[in-house]
């Protein structure tokens, strides 16, 4: 092997501190987005704020954290909101039995696997991914570029794409309240959360396009 490419900081890290790979061999170099076929989109205002997560319903996605984050915002919050979780897995029943025991279940929608992610994505008000590890995931790229803003978990690549309160927030990733606290705040502000979409979008024209990627 002559060179190695680390999509992620911690990926680069571990090369050069654990595997001590010669530095000169290390390149960092991103996942890219499609940021023509994901893009944000004006959509119709549904009245309720729509908390959207995309992803296969595994144990490593820690879904059922966000139902039990959505369920304790759907309790204190007045204002109307909707889960929405694209995606099927081992996990799916577990998670309809939080959001159904916290009487939250006629305010979710789980419609399993899709082939119309952008198109889901541009209904959604807000990203969340809770995940207990990651690379760099092409759902929070696809987020950003659909000027989302995004709450995830400070876990794998996610702190080289979310610029916590910039771009989102990240928090730790077995912290309810956190998570509750961190959506409830976008719930309440529209304002922040398309400031921080925004800069989301702006990012990745900037650094995780794929021509950023190709160019790198």
């Amino acid at each position: 092997v002559h060179q190695y490419v680390a999509l992620s900081t911690e990926a680069r890290d571990y090369l050069l501190n654990v595997i001590e790979v010669p530095g000169a061999r290390v390149n960092h170099i991103c996942n890219g987005v499609d940021d023509k076929r994901f893009v944000p989109t004006d959509h119709v205002a549904s009245g309720h704020t729509v908390i959207g997560c995309v992803g296969r319903l595994a144990e490593v996605k820690n879904h059922r954290l966000l139902a039990q984050a959505f369920a304790l915002l759907h309790r204190r919050t007045d204002r109307p909101v909707r889960l929405h979780l694209i995606g099927e897995g081992a996990c799916r029943s577990a998670v309809e039995k939080i959001l159904s025991e916290n009487g939250c279940a006629h305010d979710t929608w789980l419609p399993g696997d899709r082939d119309d992610v952008p198109q889901l994505m541009a209904g959604f008000d807000i990203f969340v991914l809770p995940s207990l590890a990651e690379g760099i995931s092409n759902t929070i790229l696809e987020a950003m570029a659909c000027g989302l803003p995004v709450v995830a978990a400070r876990v794998g690549g996610n702190p080289d794409l979310v610029e916590h309160g910039k771009t989102g927030f990240l928090l730790e990733s077995d912290d309810i309240q956190q998570f509750a606290d961190a959506i409830g705040i976008y719930v309440d502000d529209t304002a922040l959360r398309r400031a921080h979409g925004t800069a989301g979008r702006l990012a990745v024209e900037q650094r995780f396009s794929i021509d950023a990627m190709t160019r790198s």
